[in-house]
């Protein structure tokens, strides 16, 4: 269905033409939305193999949303009965929840995640470590000496240096709602390895769930609203706080002490990319107290977010019985409240009843009122922030068994600290050197000539990597001749794939 926002009759005339036109050919539903006169207007349109979206801003200047050959999207997996079991498991957890009687859904929906990967270098250039001790001291008030708890606090005049690969499969974090249609707060628990499944966005995949016909609803696709370089900023801010807390962790147990403070670490980014990744979700609406609050299930591997309900009469009857108990067995509070019993009774019972039954009742309006708060201030924020491009070299098609050979050729080289690289493939650099053009044999190491485009080499790199898998061998030897060839094709390939590296290969024969 087609909703033009604020257009000429010639605009709207042209829209009602060409807009049924293309969803019997492409059999999607085209949509168009319009948030102000300044927002980003998305106008996504699916073609017959792959998905584009285009943004508008304002009247003056356009720009272009995520690449369409970068776009990738993680298919549904999950029937939606497996996600209404899910629904009701997350809404009756205990004795105390309160079951939606007012629920709408699942809509099924795609929503726009930028995903990143970085591997990074954190150095430690300041912190002090402390000790727990006892200290023995004059207390002039009361004119004797007293031991207290104190801590003994001593700079680190030692430098430490780390090395880290983040993948997004390991750390959530660093798969970022690239939208503000829904709270973020809800949206970030469906995050997680489903990620690892991401594929070509296609037409096919908007086809609506085939198993039950009260289903048949065309899946919507979200538009992306947040440009990538804010995307990147949560990012970094994620890597950062984790590096911080694994600093504390590693000083605390170097130096045995038990706290850190005036911790001061700086990071480099060695290889950052940024990856737009659609998420599936089934979405729940649920009315309560006249507010809208939204359940979101990943329609892979049902993992889910939301505002939970609580009952309060439920509440309120456990509050009077915990209160009553507690004073019969305290003998009452008669003698310490003004009134006697009938005090001790509205003081004691009545009130913690109310306000506990008040706080339950209306806890999840004044919850949805503070992340309301929240996301329009990150909104105004985020308008702020300088124009970016929509497509930088930063940012890439998403693919996990690349990302995970990637990770893995990491560990391995901080295993072996790149001591294989001169140790082995020795016969196949010189065969290379002595022919002329790929001093190291990278070219050679994946079969594919000097000229070879970008896909040629992924596509040789998938092949040799599936083909000399360590996994895939049973006896130690075969084991270890494998991980020497999977390093080398790894090898060869961390060089290649890489414009930089690759164009000072074939210049001075080093990378």
């Amino acid at each position: 269905m087609l909703r033009p926002v604020r257009t000429s009759m010639c605009t709207k005339c042209s829209l009602r033409l060409v807009v049924p036109l293309l969803e019997r050919t492409y059999n999607v539903r085209v949509v168009s939305v319009q948030r102000s006169t300044n927002a980003l207007v998305p106008r996504p349109v699916f073609g017959r193999h792959a998905s584009s979206t285009t943004w508008t801003k304002s009247s003056t200047a356009q720009g272009e949303g995520p690449e369409e050959s970068k776009i990738r999207a993680v298919p549904f997996r999950q029937h939606p009965t497996a996600a209404d079991e899910t629904f009701e498991r997350y809404h009756g957890h205990n004795f105390f929840s309160a079951k939606p009687q007012q629920a709408k859904g699942p809509v099924e929906r795609y929503l726009p995640f930028w995903v990143g990967s970085a591997k990074i270098r954190a150095r430690i250039t300041q912190a002090q470590v402390g000790r727990d001790i006892t200290r023995t001291v004059y207390n002039p008030r009361t004119g004797r000496m007293e031991t207290r708890w104190d801590t003994d606090w001593r700079w680190v005049h030692d430098q430490f240096t780390f090395s880290r690969s983040y993948s997004p499969t390991q750390y959530p974090d660093l798969q970022v709602y690239a939208s503000y249609k829904y709270r973020r707060g809800f949206v970030n628990p469906i995050r997680g390895a489903s990620i690892a499944d991401a594929t070509q966005l296609s037409p096919s995949m908007l086809d609506p769930s085939p198993q039950a016909s009260e289903y048949q609803t065309v899946r919507k696709v979200d538009p992306y609203t947040m440009r990538p370089t804010i995307a990147q900023k949560f990012i970094q801010a994620a890597i950062q706080s984790n590096e911080e807390a694994a600093a504390d962790l590693f000083l605390r147990e170097t130096y045995r002490a038990d706290r850190t403070r005036l911790v001061r670490i700086e990071l480099e980014f060695e290889d950052f990319k940024l990856y737009p990744v659609y998420l599936p979700a089934y979405v729940y609406t649920i009315r309560y107290l006249g507010r809208k609050f939204r359940t979101i299930i990943n329609g892979n591997d049902l993992l889910v977010g939301g505002q939970r309900m609580y009952d309060w009469n439920k509440i309120s009857v456990a509050t009077a019985l915990g209160t009553s108990s507690f004073m019969l067995l305290s003998g009452g509070l008669g003698g310490a409240v003004p009134g006697g019993l009938t005090g001790a009774f509205w003081l004691g019972i009545v009130a913690p009843v109310v306000v506990a039954s008040l706080l339950t009742l209306y806890y999840p309006i004044l919850s949805l009122y503070a992340r309301d708060l929240w996301r329009q201030a990150e909104m105004r924020a985020h308008a702020q922030e300088p124009d970016s491009r929509w497509d930088t070299d930063w940012i890439h098609a998403y693919s996990a068994y690349e990302e995970q050979a990637r990770y893995r050729a990491w560990q391995q080289e901080q295993q072996y600290g790149g001591g294989y690289r001169e140790k082995f493939g020795y016969e196949e650099r010189e065969s290379m050197r002595r022919s002329g053009g790929d001093p190291k044999g990278y070219y050679g190491i994946l079969g594919v000539t000097k000229d070879a485009s970008k896909e040629e080499i992924q596509s040789a790199f998938r092949g040799l990597a599936m083909k000399h898998h360590p996994d895939r061998y049973s006896t130690p030897k075969e084991k270890e001749a494998a991980k020497v060839k999977f390093q080398q094709i790894s090898a060869a390939y961390s060089v290649l794939r890489d414009p930089q590296k690759r164009r000072q290969y074939d210049t001075t024969g080093q990378g």
